[in-house]
């Protein structure tokens, strides 16, 4: 998921797309792959997802390439899209959310995800020098992922490793509980 708001001019969505093909020539044999692109309005490419080919890296490779940033930040509709695709049962959907944060409804942002926190993982990459850090650190808490800040004057390649390095190594995975008849009311993480 892609911010490419007015804000994300300039050295943002520089680093953005160099996080991006650092992120897409990583990626495992069996993934697959969808850009969910926002500003004013929403760009989805391609219309479903498409598997990890070399004739689809250099697809996207090329489409990221003529990315530009403008216009305003319409976050909600791409959250939407991008948790609310069709689920594949052998997937856990990974959701890269890559922006500098700069909106004002951070709670439906926050809603949205929180509805949909089971069916995805949802990473953030908070770019830039002023970013939203309340943003993107709560959008990966409750999307139960992970944050990286991508700032000006640090290599981009090693935030995408720290993410890839998370990602591949889960520390616990299909975790039970029994209760019993303890009345459990809240829980977390």
């Amino acid at each position: 998921v892609l911010d490419t708001s007015g804000s994300m001019s300039g050295e943002p969505i520089a680093k953005v797309k160099q996080a991006m093909r650092k992120a897409l020539l990583a990626m495992n044999p069996d993934d697959t792959l969808q850009i969910v692109q926002f500003n004013s309005g929403l760009q989805v490419f391609p219309t479903q997802p498409m598997p990890n080919t070399r004739e689809n890296i250099e697809r996207a490779l090329s489409y990221i390439n003529g990315i530009n940033a403008g216009g305003g930040t319409e976050m909600l509709p791409a959250i939407n899209t991008a948790l609310t695709a069709p689920q594949d049962p052998k997937r856990l959907r990974i959701v890269c959310l890559m922006t500098d944060g700069k909106i004002g409804n951070e709670r439906e942002i926050f809603a949205a995800i929180q509805q949909h926190a089971w069916t995805a993982r949802v990473f953030s990459f908070g770019v830039g020098s002023s970013v939203n850090r309340y943003l993107v650190t709560q959008a990966a808490r409750l999307g139960r992922g992970d944050v990286q800040i991508i700032r000006y004057d640090e290599p981009t390649e090693e935030a995408v490793e720290r993410f890839y390095d998370r990602i591949a190594r889960p520390y616990l995975t299909d975790i039970e509980i029994d209760w019993g008849s303890l009345a459990v009311r809240d829980l977390y993480p």
